[in-house]
């Protein structure tokens, strides 16, 4: 009777879920909002008496919940996204974070909190609900302003902000404390394990789940993935962090292959069942009676989170560069606490580091913003034109002289040579390092483990340890002769670009970095190699072993070397893993022809979809062939020009690569209808025109969308508007252009209006459009 109960107390909790998700999708609000109702009034705390029997076991398949949401969340921030957001949306978000933990900081000293309250206090705080911002800036129609693809591309990298608080939470939870480590010694070991587990992950993933492609059906991959979903997610626990970080780094490194659509396909009805269970389980962990009690902190601290947060995240979007009207709108846009707040909360309740009454307090606080921050967006006009015309002169002077300053800057480190050569090297350097260093942290940990399994019985502990250290010096000896060459390269690039005169300075350059490096590199090891396991001799002849194959193997470790340097290129680049598709054999046969063989992957809302391959003029229009469909585990060879593609297609294109990339541009495009991810969509905004050359010269002549790509769609000139103005029409000092274009088509194009213009008026600011 046991399993009746359970199956009972699951049904009341996905039929309340799914009953009061109607409700609120109906009035507007978010269906987490329901899923936290529903289990407040399902839950134990709620007379006349619980509908749930075994409210423990709710509460630990709430955790399979967590998993596939983490998981979730992981697939929709991919490497690649990352790194289309740009560096100005990074410093942002990473900035706005800090200063919203500093200020949640400083209240918890003003409140006497403990340090780990403030802690837990301020991950809750840190992090916006970026379903909820999707949501208002698609009613409001921001999704092609400035603001509103600013806050979108925060509030998804606040995900990320959240995966590595709730590490950095859970290795204190588990005994690594942060009062005993410290936070930098957490975000290190942090940063080695992602970079250990991403970096393993993208080589070997891949090449799993396509054997699994090739040899297996859809469910079966599913059901690998889910298995591999569950072990990365312990594995993660077992090295001391959260089982939410090893599930978003699954999800993330899934994300990277052509497999995502298929696998997020798949998971889809999970990741919706077992989420709502894990919202549910956190609203009957409230107490209805406590959160009466505890009104006025919900009030309090929701009211501190909306003003810190719009705050904060404004000033933050400033400091990169983004217009101060812009910047105050997006940090009213990411006023919206999230899911991870319950998390966080949920955290710190069951580790006794919060009370019990953080919980309704924490879930108090997240629907007061999710309910008052669309109300202060939609009439958030009126109060922006106060501030703008409320702010002093001398700040507008700063502010604009600041983001001039930004873009001289830009224009300035564009063009360095050494840096454009030396860049990717120093990545690679960066990744080779942690990954070593990840490599020998938690070897030890799993060679501890390797001594307590039966594997160890029938061995000398002295013998396991010698040979468990010579495998993993054998393993980090690649990359390791990775680093040494790069360090090489850096030498003689730096000594290039010093020049030949006077001569003996180029040789210092260059020899005394690889002195350095060698001498860097045995500090480094000395100090992350854990020489108490093993006497000083086994040491000493581990390392003659490894200098052994470094010299009898060296043309073999420099094809591996070119190998590693090839497969970091691959799972960090901007191309898709589709590129990289090993070529047919009957391809392989006619390599003088300059062919090459491409999978392409049509993407969910493919513009293509439905459509003929004749229809496309796939051949005309790119001039390469699709000599091969692969759909629902079906393949299509030769296929007739009267056959239709959809998305999810496995396309098999043959072309030269110019071919092929042609291609590949044209069959992703997507539809555009309710799409809220496009980072690098055209935008409005407003821009003013500075005292200089440009000024009295006509649109014609100045052939401003031949030069930079942008549009103006207005002008604003003594308070009159010009809409859509002609090829007559003059640029004025002080006219303030509207223009469209993409994010990178605008900055050019304010770069070209100020490059050769005298200093801007002082007087004046962008004023909102």
């Amino acid at each position: 009777m046991d399993g009746i109960y359970f199956i009972q107390d699951l049904a009341v909790v996905l039929l309340g879920a799914g009953i009061a998700g109607v409700l609120c999708k109906r009035l507007g609000l978010s269906v987490i909002v329901g899923y936290l109702l529903a289990g407040i009034i399902i839950g134990p705390y709620t007379p006349p008496f619980s509908f749930i029997v075994d409210v423990a076991r709710i509460e630990t398949l709430s955790q399979v919940g967590l998993v596939f949401l983490m998981f979730a969340i992981g697939l929709g921030l991919s490497l690649t996204k990352l790194q289309k957001m740009g560096m100005a949306t990074l410093v942002a978000t990473a900035l706005g974070a800090f200063f919203v933990f500093n200020a949640t900081q400083l209240l918890g000293t003003a409140l006497g909190w403990s340090s780990s309250q403030s802690l837990f206090v301020a991950g809750m705080f840190m992090v916006s609900s970026s379903a909820v911002i999707a949501k208002v800036i698609k009613d409001m129609k921001l999704t092609h302003q400035r603001s509103g693809q600013a806050a979108l591309g925060v509030t998804v990298l606040e995900d990320v902000v959240a995966v590595v608080m709730l590490a950095i939470l859970g290795a204190q939870i588990t005994g690594a404390g942060a009062e005993q480590a410290g936070v930098g010694s957490l975000l290190t070991g942090l940063t080695t394990f992602v970079v250990l587990v991403v970096i393993a992950g993208l080589l070997l993933v891949p090449r799993l789940l396509r054997r699994l492609e090739t040899r297996a059906d859809p469910e079966l991959q599913t059901i690998v993935v889910a298995g591999l979903l569950f072990l990365m997610a312990l594995l993660a626990v077992r090295a001391g962090y959260s089982l939410a970080l090893g599930a978003f780094l699954l999800g993330a490194i899934v994300a990277e292959m052509p497999q995502k659509s298929g696998v997020e396909k798949s998971f889809t009805g999970m990741r919706d069942m077992f989420s709502s269970v894990f919202f549910v389980a956190i609203g009957m962990m409230i107490d209805v009676s406590l959160l009466l009690k505890v009104w006025p902190w919900v009030l309090g601290l929701g009211l501190f989170t909306l003003v810190v947060r719009a705050l904060f995240t404004g000033l933050a979007l400033m400091m990169v560069g983004t217009p101060p009207p812009d910047a105050r709108r997006a940090g009213l846009l990411l006023m919206p606490l999230g899911e991870f707040t319950f998390v966080i909360a949920q955290m710190g309740v069951a580790a006794q580091i919060l009370g019990t009454e953080m919980y309704p307090i924490a879930v108090g606080v997240s629907i007061l913003t999710v309910l008052i921050a669309p109300l202060i967006n939609r009439h958030a006009e009126p109060f922006l034109q106060a501030v703008t015309r409320a702010e002093p002169r001398w700040l507008k002077r700063f502010l604009n002289a600041y983001h001039l300053w930004l873009v001289q800057l830009g224009n300035s480190q564009g063009g360095r040579l050494w840096w454009q050569l030396s860049k990717k090297r120093l990545a690679h350097i960066a990744l080779e390092i942690l990954f070593i260093t990840g490599m020998l942290i938690f070897s030890e940990r799993l060679l501890a483990y390797l001594q307590q399994s039966p594997l160890a019985e029938g061995l000398a502990p002295g013998a396991l340890t010698l040979t468990f250290w010579l495998l993993v010096g054998l393993l980090v000896l690649v990359p390791l002769v990775a680093i040494w060459l790069n360090l090489a390269a850096l030498g003689k690039i730096l000594a290039q670009a010093i020049g030949a005169r006077p001569r003996f300075l180029a040789p210092i350059v260059e020899n005394g970095l690889k002195v350095f490096s060698v001498l860097a590199i045995a500090n480094w090891l000395f100090y992350i190699l854990p020489a108490e396991t093993l006497p000083l001799w086994a040491w000493l002849a581990i390392a003659g072993v490894l200098a052994v194959g470094l010299v009898v193997f060296s043309r073999r470790l420099l094809f591996w070397h070119g190998e590693w340097q090839k497969s970091l290129e691959e799972a960090f680049s901007d191309s898709s893993v589709a590129d990289r598709v090993p070529q047919p054999q009957w391809l392989e046969r006619s390599s003088d022809w300059d062919i090459q063989a491409q999978e392409v992957v049509l993407p969910e809302r493919a513009a293509c979809s439905g459509r003929s391959i004749a229809e496309l003029q796939i051949r005309s229009r790119f001039g390469c062939s699709i000599v091969e469909i692969s759909r629902g585990g079906h393949t299509i060879l030769s296929p007739d020009p009267a056959q239709n593609l959809y998305s999810g297609d496995r396309l098999l294109l043959i072309g030269t690569a110019t071919q092929l990339a042609a291609a590949r541009t044209g069959l992703e495009q997507v539809r555009t209808d309710d799409e809220l991810e496009d980072f690098e969509a055209a935008r409005l905004e407003t821009v003013w025109v500075p005292a200089g050359p440009r000024v009295g010269l006509s649109l014609a002549e100045l052939e401003i969308l031949k030069q930079t790509g942008v549009m103006v769609a207005g002008i604003r000139r003594d308070g009159e508007k010009i809409i859509n103005p002609g090829g007559e029409d003059r640029l004025a000092e002080g006219d303030e252009l509207l223009i469209l274009g993409s994010p990178q088509q605008i900055r050019h194009f304010k770069g070209w209006l100020t490059y050769f213009c005298a200093d801007p008026p002082m007087e004046q600011g962008p004023q909102a459009s």
